[in-house]
C-alpha cells in the first residue's frame, strides 16, 4: 500500500511542479513582454524630447556646442543610451568614442530608409534590446536598453523562490492528504490478510462518504457475506456429516448383526428394508446436493414439455405412500379427476413437489391430511401445498429459501441439511415463475406457485 501513497505523492507533486513551471514560462514570458513594451514607450518619450530640441535648434539657429549641451542630459541614462547618426553613419551631439561594433549597419541602414527597427540581443556581451528609427531632419536616433540580465535575474530569482517556498508547503499538504487518502486502503489491505486466514472479525473504518467510503463499505458487506458464508460451509459439514453418519452407521451395524448371525431368519427381511431407506437416505442427500451445485452454477437446462399435472401428482403420492403410511397421513388432490396439462419440464416439477411434500409429511402431524389445490386461473394454474404443521415463525419466513438453512430451526426437531426449499427456489426461478410462503404458527403453512397452461387446456377455451 506504501506503492499507493508514493504513487499519489509524485504524481500530486508532479503535477504541481508542471503547472508551476508552466506559470513561471507564462509569466517569463509577459514579463518580456511587457518591458519592451516599457521600452518602446520610453523610446517614443526619448525621441519626442530630442525632436523638440533639434526643432528648437534649428528655429532658433543654436550652435552645434549648444545642441550638444541640450542633448547631452537624454543621451546618456542609466538605463540606456541614446545615439544619433547622421545619414553617412556618423555619430553626432558627442565626443564620446563609439565603438562600431555595438550597433549593426543593417540597422542603421534599415532605419535610414525609414524603418522603425526593434531588436533585442548581446551587446558587448551583455543581453540588450536595441530601437533604431529615423527622427527630425536626417538624423537617425539609437536607443541601447543594456544590462537586462540583471532584470531577468531577477524575475527568475523570484519565481524559483515563490516555487520554492509553494513546493515545500504543498509536500506537506500533498504528502498528509496522501496518507489521508490511502489509510483506508491500507486498512483493507491488513484486513484482506486476515479474511485469507479465516479471520473476518475485522472491518473498515468509514470517515468519508465519497468512493474510498463506498468501497469501504462494499468491503465489510463483503466480509460479512464472507463470515456468513464461512458460517454456513461449516454448519453445512456438519449437517451433512452428521446425517451421512447417522445412516451409515445403522447400516454399518445391521450389517455386523447379519455377518454375526444376531438376527434371526424371520426378522432379515425387515433389516434388509431398514438398511435400503437408510440407503436411499444416503443417495438423496448426495443428489440433492448435487443438484443444488448445478442448479448454482446455472448447468441445469430446462426441456419444457407439455403433460398431465394431475396424474404427475397422484404418481408422486404413490411414490410418497412409505412416508405417509410411517405417519399416517394422506394427499389429497383437489380436483383429482381433471386433466390439467402443463407446459414445464416435468422433471424438475416432480423434483419440487417431491421436495415440498416430503417437507410437508415431516412437519405434519399423525393423522393430518394434505391438500394439495390446483386452481386455473386465465393462462396459469397456481399450485397450492397446504400442511397442517407447527406453522413456521414471521421472522423465519425469509430464511426458508436459504442454502442449508436448518429446518428444524424453523419449523421442527426434524434433522435435515436444509437444502430441499433452496433447490425448489431454485427451479421455479428457472421457470420463471415465483413461489409464495404463507405460514402461521400452529395452524400451518401454504406453498404457492404458477405454471403456464395449455394452450387447449386454458380454462375457457
Amino acid at each position: 500500500m506504501n506503492k499507493i501513497f508514493y504513487k499519489l505523492f509524485f504524481i500530486y507533486a508532479l503535477i504541481i511542479t508542471s503547472l508551476f513551471i508552466i506559470f513561471g514560462l507564462i509569466f517569463l514570458y509577459l514579463f518580456h513582454v511587457d518591458l519592451y513594451e516599457d521600452f518602446e514607450e520610453t523610446y517614443i518619450h526619448q525621441q519626442q524630447q530630442i525632436t523638440k530640441v533639434l526643432t528648437a535648434s534649428e528655429a532658433f539657429g543654436w550652435s552645434k556646442e549648444e545642441t550638444k549641451t541640450a542633448l547631452e542630459p537624454m543621451l546618456d541614462e542609466k538605463d540606456f543610451h541614446v545615439f544619433l547618426f547622421d545619414t553617412d553613419g556618423n555619430r553626432i551631439f558627442t565626443d564620446v568614442p563609439f565603438n562600431k561594433g555595438e550597433i549593426e549597419n543593417a540597422i542603421l541602414e534599415k532605419a535610414k530608409s525609414g524603418e522603425y527597427v526593434a531588436k533585442g540581443g548581446r551587446t558587448n556581451g551583455s543581453l540588450s534590446y536595441m530601437i533604431a528609427s529615423p527622427i527630425e531632419g536626417e538624423v537617425i536616433m539609437v536607443m541601447i536598453f543594456h544590462d537586462l540580465s540583471h532584470a531577468y535575474q531577477q524575475v527568475l530569482y523570484m519565481i524559483l523562490l515563490t516555487f520554492a517556498i509553494t513546493i515545500a508547503i504543498a509536500g506537506i499538504i500533498i504528502w498528509f492528504l496522501s496518507a489521508k487518502l490511502t489509510a483506508p486502503l491500507r486498512d483493507m489491505n491488513e484486513i484482506a490478510l486476515r479474511f485469507a486466514k479465516g479471520d473476518f472479525s475485522q472491518s473498515v473504518q468509514i470517515s468519508s462518504k465519497d468512493e474510498i467510503g463506498q468501497l469501504g463499505e462494499s468491503f465489510n458487506h463483503m466480509a460479512a457475506e464472507l463470515n456468513s458464508l464461512e458460517e454456513t460451509r461449516k454448519d453445512f459439514i456438519a449437517n451433512v456429516s452428521h446425517d451421512l453418519r447417522t445412516p451409515l452407521t445403522s447400516i454399518k451395524g445391521f450389517l455386523i448383526a447379519l455377518l454375526d448371525d444376531t438376527i434371526p431368519a424371520a426378522q432379515r427381511k425387515e433389516f434388509y428394508l431398514l438398511m435400503k431407506d437408510e440407503t436411499e437416505r444416503v443417495i438423496k442427500l448426495v443428489n440433492d446436493t448435487l443438484d443444488m451445485s448445478q442448479l448454482e452454477a446455472g448447468q441445469v437446462t430446462l426441456k419444457p414439455s407439455s403433460y398431465n399435472l394431475t396424474k404427475q401428482l397422484q404418481l408422486i403420492a404413490v411414490k410418497l405412500e412409505p412416508l405417509l403410511a410411517n405417519k399416517k397421513l394422506d394427499i389429497k388432490l383437489i380436483p383429482d379427476n381433471e386433466e390439467i396439462i402443463v407446459v414445464a419440464d416435468r422433471d424438475r416439477i416432480e423434483q419440487a413437489l417431491i421436495n415440498l411434500l416430503q417437507n410437508a409429511i415431516q412437519v405434519s402431524p399423525n393423522h393430518q391430511d394434505i391438500q394439495v389445490f390446483l386452481e386455473k386461473q386465465g393462462e396459469e394454474v397456481v399450485v397450492k401445498v397446504v400442511d397442517h404443521g407447527e406453522g413456521i415463525r414471521e421472522e423465519n419466513l425469509a430464511h426458508i429459501w436459504e442454502r442449508f438453512y436448518k429446518t428444524d430451526k424453523a419449523r421442527s426437531s426434524k434433522t435435515g441439511v436444509g437444502i430441499g426449499l433452496s433447490i425448489v427456489k431454485s427451479i421455479m426461478d428457472l421457470h420463471g415463475t415465483t413461489i409464495h410462503v404463507e405460514s402461521k404458527v400452529g395452524e400451518g403453512t401454504v406453498f404457492r406457485f404458477a405454471l403456464p397452461l395449455m394452450e387447449t387446456n386454458r380454462k375457457g377455451v
